[in-house]
Parts: C-alpha cells; structure tokens; sequence
C-alpha cells in the first residue's frame, strides 16, 4: 500500500500544498477539526498553517532520495537536535512556519536504514498515540504522532527516454525482390527430384537506367576543309552584307504620324 511506503520529503504551508505532496488538514480522531499548526489571536487576521508529506523518490529531479527517521517539536529559542533540520518556513508563502514552538525533522539517505517513518498524524481530542503510533509532543493544542515502517527494497520507476525527433530518408537504399533460381538437382538418394529454391537479390532503384549524355549536347567535331573554307570578313564586309535601312519602319512610322495629325 501506498501509505506504507517511507515520508521522503515534508513542509508546512499556508495554503497550496507542492505537486506530488498530501497536506494534512484535518485531525485523524475529529473529521470536522483542522490540522491547522498556528495559533490565532482574537481580533487578528486569520492565518493558518499545515503540514504536507510526500513518499515520491527520488525528489529534487533524482538528487534526493532520503527517508525521515525522527520528528521532533522544541521551543523557538531552542537549538535542534544534531542532525536535525528546522522547518522555520512556509513551502509556498516563506512566511514564518510556525510561532513559539518549531518543529524539526531527520532525514537520512534511504539504504543506510532498514526503518523509517511512514505516517504522521494529528489528534485533537485523543491524549495518547493511537496503538503502533509513537507521540512526539503537541503544537497548537493537537497532538502529533508516528509511525515507524520497514524501508522496501525497491527501485524508482525508470524515467521513459526522450522521443527521437523523426529524420526524413532521402538518400536511396537498395531494397530485395525474390527470385525464382533454376530448379536445382536434389542430391538425395530419389533420382529425378528437383527442388526448388527462393533467394533474395539486392537491387538499386535505379538499377537498368542507363546514363547517356543527350546527343544534342555532344559537340560535332570539325574537320579541317571546313576551317579552311571559312572565309575573312572585314568590318567594311560585313557593314555591307548586314546593312538594313528600315525603309519600312520608316515610312510605316511617318503614315501613322500623318494619321494621328488628321
């Protein structure tokens, strides 16, 4: 059951309790009494304070993986045990956890202890622990008690891997098609049995297309009777055998100028 497993990590809030932690707000002898840890004066704002617990391991992204194995409650000028850590603030609010009386605790990393405290408890009208349960004092007029438990041997869940970002294939890649291989001769003792065997030939996908330049793009060779014909031409030549007088265009300009005069 989950309520045996070891405390792992506990703090006192004013009101949000942390993800992956439980708070306890009502006492476990009066359903309808709050497990609330601070003390109000009469005409002053209302302030409360619980205490939460978490058996999730390990904690701080697999840094910690500490079981509590004592719990204890002293005065405020009072110095904590050895080895004992004070909760003098709220998780969500860092304000003052508690007033006059403090309330410390010993964790301690989980495979050097075969025991630890796997439930804590508030009572409200009882006077002593509940069987199996060990007092530890009280706070606020609420008696605060524990339970001690074996430490499984267990192992955290595996964190699942990341998921692979998907890369796309372009690159070609020769794939297998079957075959029919001529029927080989069995050599069994029966002559004239011929069986028949299925094997697989790796072929690339552009395997049969042959790569041949396009004829129009190979150059024709010249032969030198075509040099030797080539004939030089002069700037004056050429003037003359390319000379264009536009005579049309003009007098195709000078009609549609006359039109446009009318």
């Amino acid at each position: 059951m989950v309520d045996d497993l070891p405390i792992t990590g506990l703090c006192i809030v004013e009101q949000t309790c942390p993800p992956g932690y439980v708070m306890i707000d009502k006492c476990e002898d009066n359903s309808r009494a709050e497990a609330d840890l601070w003390k109000d004066q009469f005409f002053s704002k209302k302030v409360k304070r619980f205490l939460c617990i978490t058996r999730v391991f390990p904690l701080a992204q697999g840094t910690l993986n500490n079981v509590l194995v004592d719990v204890c409650l002293h005065d405020e000028k009072e110095l904590p045990p050895a080895g004992f850590s004070t909760i003098s603030t709220c998780q969500d609010t860092q304000e003052v956890a508690l007033k006059k009386r403090l309330m410390s605790v010993k964790l301690i990393p989980r495979d050097q202890t075969s025991n630890a405290i796997n439930d804590l408890q508030f009572l409200s009208k009882a006077r002593k622990a509940p069987p199996g349960y060990t007092l530890v004092g009280e706070l606020n007029g609420l008696l605060l008690c524990y339970r001690f438990g074996p430490v499984p041997n267990s192992t955290p869940p595996p964190v699942p891997p990341r998921p692979q970002p998907v890369v796309q294939q372009t690159e070609f890649k020769p794939y297998h098609i079957p075959v029919q291989a001529a029927s080989l001769q069995s050599h069994s003792d029966s002559p004239g049995v011929s069986i028949s065997k299925q094997q697989s030939v790796r072929v690339h996908p552009l395997s049969g297309v042959p790569f041949e330049v396009n004829p129009k793009l190979i150059p024709v060779p010249v032969t030198q009777d075509e040099v030797a014909s080539l004939r030089f031409r002069s700037r004056e030549n050429i003037e003359h055998e390319f000379d264009y007088p536009f005579f049309v265009e003009r007098q195709a300009q000078h009609t549609h100028h006359n039109y446009n005069g009318m």
